[in-house]
């Protein structure tokens, strides 16, 4: 860098001008050097942070669709003048987080029930169901119209030392959803989940709506509440090693089988999930095993039965990958089993198969790796008695409420900040592309500029050279032809008074000086157009006023000015044309019109000038044949058009002749 700089320091062509081509080069290629470089690091920054995103996402959830089988699909609701649901959670808790998770249709089923999340929610909690005392807990509305038809899930936190407390839960739903049919309108949702100490105080509680589509199973209040979403709950991400537990197989369902699991100590126990059976070794069935008719007793440490669930007469829906979620209400219990009151029919045989058995304390399952025991079993392949408290689905490994809830989140959070990266990163790609062009049209531009600059110079120089030239041009007449007139004018004037008054030569003598005078006068005129750069508009006034007075010398005359005489300074050629038509329209008054009164007049107007020289003589006829060129007609008019002015002669035989020019100002435009 410091040796461009001395090249240009160093540079021999005296003008400053043709100094900023090479400056502005060094300075754009510092620029773009500076600017490629910033641009470079912030896209390195973000394709790292890219790169971390990318991999932390490895890690994280993603939202499993459960397939719906269980038809169990979420609430639909009518719109109505006020809009609400209301969870009676049984007792008074201290809520933690509220969960909107909204209802979404299996692909392949079609219908308006996907697209219904509303638009604005408010939930609110109260000690009773009149709500009179009732405390917000959170609000949420979309973005933009439509913007949140259907988002993952609505997640509103508590703030833990707040104390809100409550029994009834109410979601306040404001708007709604217009069909696709074009038929009114709807909202819906799929579960609400309130989340207290680590479990779900909502699960399977009744729910009251203000109004309501009921359609079962697929559209019912106590779906909101049944544990079932659209994805599936609590799916990690890490790969199960079994499929879990499977009994031994018969050729009739009438078969009562069942599996437990023998925590180490009593504890009291939120909530049971039974996650179903979904191998990998077989064909590609959700809900492999499971029973249509089963119970889940618990024993507490004086081995008392409790009946915790039955799925009573009707065949219970099979759930396919979807937790069956069933609430124990804190009981203290000591072993928990799932007792198959009719086995799961496969294809020409029954068996009883499940995952995983949780027993849900507090957030924490504690039946993982839990002892288990079973009315008979299978163990091959990917089946394990053992497995059936490893923490595993038969896909992945299984999370709580809070944890997933947390790690799907950050997973949201990392997926939209992934577009914004890659339109940054493009924006850059795009910016340097950019630059790159601009890079080489400056650089074309820079050589270009200063080979121009150097012309502009060669031309100025040159420019000043010629003006040097006409300089010394103007000062070698002034000063050698204008001294000879002179003395040409002196000499003859000397020689006229030393012959008689009679003598010829006296008079040719007078004429020689006369004319070596008038000479000098049109010489000083050349001399003046010859160097005029310094010579203002007052100068050149002054310069006007100076012709009529020589030239009219002996003449009664009037030399009137009007108007403003402009700011600057008149150009050479436009000053020679128009001081010629001058210097012609006086020597025509003069010398032709046999005038004795000759009125000169200058109007300065904004954008022109305006001439009138006015004669009181003879006059003349335009259209007399016999007259004579000699009066300058053409010239004028030459001039004139050299000038971009208009022309008026009045040639008034008894009056004498006005001749009339109206010129722009060159620099200014009419």
């Amino acid at each position: 860098m410091t040796g461009l700089a001395a090249v240009v320091i160093l540079s021999p062509v005296p003008s400053l001008s043709f100094h900023f081509p090479a400056l502005f080069l060094v300075s754009f290629l510092l620029t773009g050097f500076v600017s490629s470089a910033g641009e470079e690091s912030s896209a390195s920054a973000l394709r790292e942070e890219k790169e971390r995103i990318q991999v932390r996402l490895d890690e994280l959830p993603e939202a499993i669709h459960s397939g719906q089988v269980h038809g169990r699909i979420g609430f639909y609701g009518r719109p109505a003048s006020a809009q609400w649901i209301v969870i009676d959670l049984g007792s008074r808790v201290v809520p933690e987080e509220v969960i909107l998770f909204p209802a979404r249709l299996p692909v392949d089923s079609g219908g308006d029930g996907s697209e219904g999340f509303p638009p604005e929610l408010q939930v609110e909690i109260a000690e009773d169901d009149s709500f009179e005392d009732a405390v917000r807990i959170g609000r949420w509305e979309e973005s933009g119209p439509g913007a949140g038809l259907s988002p993952p899930f609505v997640r509103l936190q508590m703030d833990a030392a707040s104390g809100v407390a409550g029994r009834f839960l109410r979601v306040r739903i404001f708007g709604d959803r217009p069909r696709s049919s074009g038929k009114g309108s709807f909202y819906s949702l799929g579960e609400i989940v309130v989340l207290a100490g680590g479990r779900n105080v909502a699960l399977r509680r009744p729910v009251e709506s203000s109004a309501e589509v009921g359609n079962a199973p697929r559209w019912q209040p106590g779906n909101l509440t049944d544990g079932y979403l659209w994805c599936l709950p609590g799916r990690g991400r890490n790969l199960a090693e079994w499929n879990g537990f499977h009994s031994a197989i018969e050729t009739e369902a009438e078969h009562r089988k069942w599996v437990e699991v023998v925590f180490a100590a009593e504890v009291p126990v939120d909530e049971v999930h039974l996650v179903p059976a979904h191998p990998r070794d077989f064909a590609d069935t959700a809900g492999f095993g499971f029973p249509p008719h089963f119970r889940v007793l618990g024993y507490d440490a004086a081995d008392r039965e409790t009946v915790l669930f039955d799925s009573g007469d009707e065949p219970f829906p099979n759930p396919g990958a979807a937790t069956v979620m069933i609430p124990a209400e804190g009981r203290p219990l000591s072993r928990l089993r799932v007792e198959s009151l009719e086995l799961w029919q496969r294809t020409g045989d029954y068996l009883f198969a499940l995952a995983e058995l949780q027993a849900w304390s507090q957030g924490e399952n504690v039946a993982t790796g839990s002892l288990v025991n079973a009315s008979d079993k299978l163990e091959v392949g990917l089946w394990k008695l053992e497995s059936l408290t490893d923490g595993n689905s038969s896909r992945r490994e299984l999370l709580s409420w809070n944890a997933w809830m947390d790690r799907r989140e950050e997973r949201l959070s990392l997926e939209a900040r992934l577009p914004v990266i890659d339109e940054r990163l493009a924006l850059i790609a795009a910016e340097r592309r950019r630059l790159a062009v601009i890079f080489g049209a400056g650089l074309l531009a820079a050589v270009f500029a200063g080979l121009t600059t150097m012309l502009i110079w060669q031309r100025r120089r040159a420019a000043v050279s010629r003006e040097e030239l006409r300089e010394r041009i103007a000062h070698d007449l002034h000063d050698e032809l204008g001294a000879s007139l002179s003395h040409l004018a002196l000499e003859s004037d000397l020689a006229r008074r030393q012959l008689a008054g009679d003598d010829p030569v006296r008079d040719r003598l007078t004429g020689l000086s006369e004319t070596a005078r008038e000479t000098l006068d049109n010489m000083r005129d050349v001399i003046w157009l010859l160097a005029p750069t310094a010579e203002s508009w007052e100068g050149f006034q002054r310069r006007v006023e100076g012709i009529t007075e020589r030239m009219l010398e002996g003449v009664e005359h009037e030399f009137l000015i009007e108007g403003e005489v402009p700011q600057g300074r008149p150009e050479i050629a436009w000053a020679r044309e128009w001081v010629l038509f001058f210097k012609e329209a006086l020597s025509n008054a003069r010398r032709h019109s046999g005038a004795s009164r000759i009125d000169v007049k200058l109007d300065w107007k904004p954008r022109e000038l305006q001439l009138s020289v006015k004669d009181n003589g003879c006059g003349f006829d335009p259209d007399d044949p016999a007259l004579s060129p000699g009066l300058g007609m053409k010239t004028y008019r030459r001039r004139a058009s050299a000038l971009r002015g208009k022309l008026a002669i009045s040639p008034n035989p008894e009056e004498g002749v006005t001749v009339q020019l109206r010129v722009p100002l060159p620099g200014k435009k009419s």
